[in-house]
């Protein structure tokens, strides 16, 4: 008890707008349990639902502080299936179905799903991030980009292929044929991750899905769901935060604690002095005034 007293001294609890916008993340961790503290710390929410998979290649000690740390909040529980995450393999999709397949088979009605790793950080607040969901009015957020002439030979004319990476309603996971087969399909493919949830939404009927259009083949900066925009670095550094909080992005990804820890940190004091403000904002202009 004293153990989860002081840990969750650090958390900022918030009720009113999260009562209204419940949602359901899910986390991938195979990284340290720093970060995961540190995520969840920026995160939480008492009206949402946390699923976290742990990788089985993790170190004993790792998923014995996972664990410690969930064991102390009813709304957060480890994934009942675990996967041995392989880089670019169909195991990295599969630990997010399994997390997927708890929250279908859950009697806690949500209605967003947004999945996030270990190397991800929010660059919003929880009242950001709600007002943003809501006013996608039961809208997918993601971006994709038509496929490369070397690629298309590879692929049967069954499904579009296309990238980048979607929120989805979970049960045609499990009830659509068409989806089910694409899955096969992607189970051999290098980073299927990559391409499989953003096919899924250009398929007409989707729940939330939109028609390809030219401006998603233009940038992933259009996106909202997450910032990713790094290549041949290490990541989001200290001295990128102006950069990353001008955006609208909710999360950005690549943060590596080990190679710059005052990234985290400084978009650690930045959002909780933010969350201290939403909160005297909303003791003084109640959410459904907005």
């Amino acid at each position: 008890q004293r153990r989860c007293f002081k840990l969750k001294v650090n958390f900022i609890i918030f009720t009113d707008f999260n009562d209204i916008y419940k949602r359901w993340q899910n986390s991938m961790f195979h990284d340290f349990q720093t970060n995961f503290e540190r995520l969840l710390r920026a995160i939480y929410a008492p009206h949402n639902i946390y699923c976290i998979h742990v990788d089985q290649k993790s170190a004993v000690s790792v998923v014995s502080a996972i664990k410690a740390i969930t064991s102390c909040f009813p709304n957060i529980f480890l994934a009942k299936w675990t996967e041995n995450v392989t880089y670019a393999s169909w195991s990295r999709v599969q630990a997010d179905l399994n997390c997927m397949a708890d929250l279908y088979n859950s009697s806690i009605k949500w209605k967003y799903f947004i999945n996030l790793c270990g190397q991800d950080f929010p660059l919003k607040t929880n009242l950001e991030i709600v007002r943003m969901l809501r006013s996608f009015k039961g809208e997918n957020s993601l971006e994709s980009e038509k496929m490369s002439e070397g690629k298309k030979e590879r692929v049967n004319n069954v499904f579009k292929i296309v990238d980048g990476h979607p929120k989805v309603l979970v049960s045609f996971f499990y009830f659509y044929s068409r989806i089910q087969t694409l899955i096969e399909w992607a189970k051999d493919t290098y980073s299927p991750d990559e391409f499989l949830w953003a096919t899924i939404q250009r398929i007409p009927g989707i729940p939330g899905s939109r028609w390809r259009h030219v401006k998603h083949d233009t940038t992933d900066l259009n996106s909202h769901a997450r910032l990713v925009k790094w290549q041949l670095h290490k990541g989001p550094q200290a001295g990128d935060q102006p950069w990353l909080l001008e955006h609208h992005h909710l999360f950005a990804n690549k943060f590596d604690t080990d190679f710059d820890a005052i990234a985290v940190y400084c978009l650690e004091k930045y959002l909780r002095q933010k969350a201290l403000s939403d909160l005297q904002s909303i003791t003084l202009f109640p959410l459904k005034m907005w």
